[in-house]
């Protein structure tokens, strides 16, 4: 669409050879990548270039349309004797995820606003709060389990912690956000917990004395949330 007469157009993905093709019929040179051998005879039929011999490593072909003559070359990579594992061993950096990917959050159950996407026009996602396993751990509408930032649970404060999350959660629709911490040691995803009227989850539960703060790490809020804690104690 962007091209003139003359100029060589890229298909990484050639499949049935529609752009060389279309490259031909409005004089432009082509080149084409295709892993599946089974389009070979697909693309040959296409670009006019009934032949009976066999596919060759190389081989040049010539267009029949005395019109506009072509030179089609078709290659075949040969096969890379290479040991691969053997080679990425000695790259200079190796990332190993340390989170099993069956561990993984589904992203499926994570969407994003975008300005681009009109199917998703708010800013924030909003979910509704399913189950509460403790003060800690909490389970949404969608099946994500999620554990509340910052919040360690106080075992004779859990009923009277738990009695809060539901009156706030009850019927409200709730929305995320994160930190540069994503995960827990136990795989679990990380986050602040906020009512749809910005109602910080976190720090209530901490600011009521109803849990313990989480001094295990750092994260955005540890501070704020250690002064709400001597707050009480003051």
């Amino acid at each position: 669409m962007f091209s003139f007469v003359g100029d060589t157009i890229l298909d990484p993905f050639l499949g049935s050879g529609t752009t060389s093709l279309a490259a031909k019929n409005l004089k432009r040179n082509s080149i084409g990548y295709e892993i599946s051998e089974k389009f070979l005879p697909v693309i040959k039929e296409k670009l006019g270039l009934k032949q009976n011999t066999i596919f060759q490593d190389a081989s040049r072909y010539r267009s029949r349309d005395s019109k506009s003559p072509s030179d089609f070359e078709i290659i075949k990579q040969k096969d890379a004797k290479i040991d691969f594992k053997e080679e990425i061993k000695k790259l200079p950096y190796i990332f190993k995820d340390p989170i099993k990917f069956d561990k993984k959050v589904d992203q499926k159950k994570l969407r994003f606003g975008s300005k681009i996407d009109n199917s998703h026009s708010e800013r924030e996602t909003y979910y509704t709060v399913k189950e509460i396993i403790n003060p800690e751990i909490l389970v949404l509408n969608n099946g994500l389990k999620i554990r509340l930032l910052g919040v360690k649970e106080l075992p004779e404060k859990n009923g009277e912690a738990i009695q809060f999350l539901r009156e706030k959660t009850r019927g409200q629709k709730v929305f995320l956000r994160f930190d540069n911490i994503k995960y827990d040691e136990k795989n679990n995803l990380l986050c602040y917990l906020y009512l749809r009227n910005k109602t910080f989850l976190n720090a209530h539960l901490v600011k009521n004395g109803l849990v313990d703060v989480d001094s295990a790490f750092d994260y955005k809020y540890k501070s704020k949330f250690l002064s709400l804690q001597k707050q009480i104690v003051d």
